[in-house]
């Protein structure tokens, strides 16, 4: 089985590959980790620029009866669409609100320039952010025709995970103790490009910056709320709370239902 992930920028589309991985781990069927010559070297995931029918077949030869999960940030090619809607393929789609990624974005790109990386380092203030926000809202609509996506919000992800995990067990067909799924991200490094990790985050942004996405990505926030109730109950524990101790993360349930008496 071929499982791709389409991701928008910085919408956790990393940790919910992972965890895409670790629900087929937990079922007894591990998952392929892809390298040369499809990929130019192993990494954390088996990341596409481009999957169309050439890839699909390259890697369908190389894994045989196994699974295997893709990650994309692009747009949907439209003969994998056809194979996603027919059922030879399974996908999920990972979205945040756009005011957000702009601030992870500059947070991205603050860390590429003081290390010396390319990635992310015009990033400097949120509206560097906003021609490959556009870019990714473009790709995520053709991903959103597809009859059969399962989409996921980023609040979704990182404060209603073990949720997550029950859909994704259910799209694909197997039984998953969401604990034993998510027990390897207890520690927060191994989630992929983790940031802060913080509640409905766009309280950050000045009202003036966020009129200006609410405006730009209006359709977008007319069909979407962002906001969840696990996200919301989230951030007000945050702001009732004193800092958090280094080591600490939001997204993990179990610290979730301590501090509010789930």
């Amino acid at each position: 089985m071929i499982y791709i992930c389409f991701g928008m920028t910085k919408s956790a589309s990393t940790f919910l590959y992972q965890i895409t991985e670790e629900t087929f781990r937990a079922a007894g069927r591990r998952p392929a980790r892809l390298g040369p010559p499809l990929l130019p070297r192993r990494s954390i995931e088996n990341y596409f620029d481009t999957i169309d029918l050439a890839v699909l077949s390259a890697v369908s030869e190389r894994i045989g009866d196994s699974d295997v999960v893709l990650k994309t940030h692009q747009g949907l090619d439209p003969n994998v669409a056809e194979q996603i809607d027919a059922g030879l393929l399974l996908a999920s789609a990972s979205i945040r609100d756009p005011r957000e990624i702009a601030l992870a974005m500059v947070d991205h790109g603050r860390r590429a320039r003081r290390f010396g990386f390319s990635e992310f380092s015009e990033c400097r203030t949120v509206y560097d952010a906003l021609p490959s926000i556009d870019n990714q809202v473009a790709n995520f609509k053709r991903w959103s025709t597809l009859t059969t996506l399962e989409l996921f919000f980023y609040n979704e992800i990182c404060f209603d995970t073990m949720a997550v995990v029950a859909r994704l067990a259910a799209q694909i067909g197997v039984v998953a103790d969401p604990g034993k799924v998510l027990a390897p991200f207890r520690n927060k490094r191994l989630i992929g490009h983790f940031n802060k990790g913080a509640a409905m985050r766009y309280r950050e942004m000045p009202v003036e910056q966020q009129t200006i996405f609410l405006d730009r990505y209006a359709q977008l926030y007319r069909e979407f709320r962002f906001d969840t109730p696990a996200s919301e109950a989230v951030a007000q524990a945050q702001r009732l709370r004193p800092p958090r101790a280094r080591g600490e993360f939001a997204w993990h349930i179990a610290d979730i239902r301590r501090r509010l008496r789930f």
